[in-house]
């Protein structure tokens, strides 16, 4: 019985040896796999950059009124192309009136003045210069005559010489110091009515298309609160969205890129690398931005449709 008891733990013995070594087998082939697909990943990250990207158009602008406004009038509706300068919105807002009056009124006096300075002096102007140089000479006389006090005299005297100042600046006219000055707050005073007057609209700042209207009908508006979104849709380029700062690294200006959009996935499209930001985008992730110009742009892209780049190394 002791004979059979050993062998049977012989057996078993060896049948949990050789489970072990089944199982350091396993653990190793599993480990090995792992191993391999890392020994890959460098060979791809050599030959190719990836990155996700959107759509946006070659320009565009946010138009609010900076000091706000009330009743707002569109001349077009969303979607409407028009051309540079062309007048999108319009207030009837009295803050706006009330300034451009203000900036009328300014713009006239200092016109005034300035023509003024200009001008050769008036025939009244000058008598008039002369006569109260002339009473002052006699009232002058008459203080000398009657034997007044030095003060007096000299109080007298004070006031032929400020009169005949007076003739002579008359007859000289403005100096170029003066007519300068005035020829300044003339330019200011247009260029404040010139603002006064573009005030009331918001124009198209280039060519291109009424993309969204934000305030709905008879809404009032904050100051710099955005009004339209003003965007040209000739042309589009693409901008990367989640580019690491490793990989920005390995690009360059004029490198090729292979762009494939979500919308139009059964086909790539060619590109170059247009402009490469020196500064980063993210927040929480450090991201660089990279602007793509297509070789080709395709039918019913959008500003906003998202975009999938690779960017060949090799």
């Amino acid at each position: 019985m002791y004979k059979v008891s050993s062998f049977l733990k012989y057996i078993s013995f060896s049948i949990l040896l050789l489970s072990i070594i089944f199982c350091i087998a396993g653990c190793r082939t599993t480990q090995e796999t792992p191993q391999s697909i890392e020994e890959e990943t460098p060979s791809q990250i050599l030959t190719e950059i990836s990155a996700s990207a959107e759509v946006v158009p070659l320009r565009w602008a946010t138009l609010s009124y900076p000091s706000g406004a009330n009743n707002l009038e569109f001349s077009h509706l969303e979607g409407t192309t028009v051309e540079e300068d062309e007048v999108l919105v319009t207030t009837t807002d009295p803050q706006y009136t009330i300034s451009l009056l203000q900036a009328e009124a300014t713009a006239i006096r200092s016109q005034f003045a300035y023509d003024q300075a200009q001008a050769q002096p008036s025939e009244a102007v000058e008598l008039a210069a002369r006569a109260a140089l002339a009473n002052a000479e006699i009232y002058l006389k008459s203080r000398q005559d009657i034997g007044a006090s030095s003060e007096t005299i000299d109080a007298a005297q004070l006031d032929v010489d400020a009169a005949q100042a007076n003739l002579d600046s008359i007859l000289a006219g403005s100096s170029t110091e003066e007519l300068e000055s005035l020829e300044k707050e003339l330019s200011m005073a247009n260029t404040a009515l010139e603002q006064a007057q573009d005030a009331f609209y918001l124009t198209a700042p280039f060519d291109g298309t009424i993309v969204d209207i934000l305030p709905n009908p008879g809404e009032n508006v904050s100051p710099l609160e955005p009004v339209l979104i003003f965007a040209d849709l000739s042309e589009f380029r693409i901008i990367t969205t989640d580019l690491s700062e490793v990989d920005v690294t390995r690009l360059s200006l004029g490198q090729t890129a292979n762009v494939v959009f979500d919308a139009i996935s059964d086909q790539f499209f060619e590109g170059i690398i247009e402009h490469i930001a020196d500064k980063s985008t993210g927040v929480s992730s450090v991201y660089y931005e990279v602007t793509i110009k297509l070789d080709e742009t395709p039918e019913n892209l959008r500003w906003g449709m998202s975009a999938y780049i690779i960017f060949p190394l090799n």
